[in-house]
């Protein structure tokens, strides 16, 4: 019983796949090794065994359009809603005073660099989609520089991404855009190229989350779960013995593997799809303070549960319909 529990609960982990540096001071949490024990290794064997399924189903072909073939590539409706989170993402970290992320302060007189930054990408989403991009990029630039490393370093990935497809998927969606960054655009890849930055940005996004927060820092995610028990879900069934430690290995293993998956494009549909269920499920516990940072990761994963074709098979497939130069 207690192996289907961990089969079946395993998939919907809650809200420490997210940014656990949100809920916890990063100075404040206690030093943690995790087990090595018989559980231990049944995780690590569950976690492979997942990866392992999903890439032979897809590989296979099992499933046909359900895990390989792209769909709705006739349209951008997607794509103009990540134009439109990404806008309202930005106002409204100005208006909660926020760089990026909660976790993420930016030193006294350095703030006015952060706010005209963000207030450009939403002004400049307006006439220009592939503008607003290299502003995003710059933003996560002066991240870098501004930053820690170790805080920024959770963010990079993703800004990176949503950038650099902003920038790609520009002249599809802008008139602007089209008529000033077309031909560049298609020399570098064009619709195709967006969505495998997507894809590979998101998964070293997720790899870097699950080594940075959890598995090289254990004590942060069990800082978390000592404010938040209830999040060990295994131990409100009665699985006394799948403590603290064993949920921190099991989330952070889960998050690393499911983003190299993403990075190498295996099994993307189905990836993504859990990562979506997931991100639901965290909405719903956390709640409203969970939504607004969570709103690209929404974008990003309808698009690559449309787009994204996996690079073992279905190749053939990839081709999507390009703007009309």
């Amino acid at each position: 019983m207690k192996l289907i529990l961990l089969l079946f609960f395993g998939l919907f982990s809650l809200p420490t796949w997210a940014h656990v540096r949100w809920f916890v001071n990063s100075s404040e949490y206690k030093d943690a090794t995790l087990p090595v024990d018989v559980l231990f290794a049944s995780i690590l064997t569950f976690v492979l065994g997942f990866c392992i399924i999903a890439s032979i189903v897809t590989r296979r072909g099992l499933l046909g359009p359900v895990t390989s073939n792209p769909v709705m590539t006739d349209s951008f409706f997607f794509w103009r809603i990540l134009t439109v989170v990404m806008a309202l993402f930005f106002i409204l970290n100005v208006v909660l005073g926020e760089f990026i992320a909660p976790n993420l302060q930016l030193n006294t007189g350095q703030e006015m660099i952060g706010i005209c930054l963000q207030i450009a990408v939403a002004t400049v989403m307006v006439f220009s989609v592939t503008i607003s991009g290299i502003i995003i990029l710059l933003i996560a630039l002066v991240s870098s520089i501004l930053l820690p490393f170790s805080a920024a370093v959770d963010y990079l990935p993703e800004l990176v991404g949503i950038g650099g497809a902003l920038v790609l998927i520009g002249p599809y969606v802008s008139p602007f855009d089209k008529k000033m960054f077309s031909g560049v655009v298609q020399q570098l890849g064009g619709r195709q190229s967006a969505v495998n930055v997507l894809r590979m940005m998101l998964g070293l996004q997720l790899l870097i989350l699950g080594l940075h927060n959890k598995l090289m820092l254990p004590g942060l995610s069990l800082t978390f779960l000592d404010m938040y028990p209830y999040y060990n879900f295994f131990q409100l069934f009665g699985w006394e013995s799948f403590t603290n430690h064993h949920f921190v290995w099991f989330v952070g293993l889960s998050e690393a593997l499911l983003g190299l998956m993403l990075i190498l494009g295996l099994a993307n549909r189905l990836v993504v799809g859990l990562l979506a269920t997931i991100f639901l499920i965290t909405t719903y516990v956390a709640g409203p303070k969970d939504v607004m940072g969570h709103l690209p990761i929404f974008a990003i994963a309808f698009i690559l549960l449309c787009e994204s074709v996996n690079s073992t098979a279905g190749a053939q497939s990839s081709r999507v319909k390009d703007c009309n130069a």
